[in-house]
């Protein structure tokens, strides 16, 4: 678990709390930005991440579930790509439920 940092008594400045957030697993996911990898893995990761916020229940991704079923069984970079991006959109869901007015 993170803890707070204090300095002489004063608590750090916003940027070094983000720089916190970001150390503890807060970081947020681009879903339009793989991480780096080959093609196989971007692709992979491109179609993972919006199809684990569409299981997740975000709004605005009802119909973004998508998998290239032969690529996934044929392709290892593409499965661990897909794979890795559906955890990790999510996961981001999960930790940030994306809410609308209404709800």
């Amino acid at each position: 678990m993170c803890k707070p940092i204090k300095r002489r008594g004063m608590w750090l400045g916003a940027a070094s709390v983000a720089g916190m957030l970001a150390a503890c697993g807060g970081s947020l996911v681009n879903p339009q930005i793989p991480p780096p990898g080959s093609p196989a893995f971007q692709d992979g990761y491109l179609d993972g991440c919006p199809s684990g916020f569409d299981d997740a229940n975000r709004e605005g991704y009802e119909t973004a579930y998508r998998k290239a079923a032969t690529r996934y069984a044929r392709e290892p970079d593409y499965k661990s790509g897909w794979d890795r991006g559906y955890a990790a959109c999510f996961a981001e869901q999960e930790r940030r439920p994306k809410l609308t007015r209404g709800r």
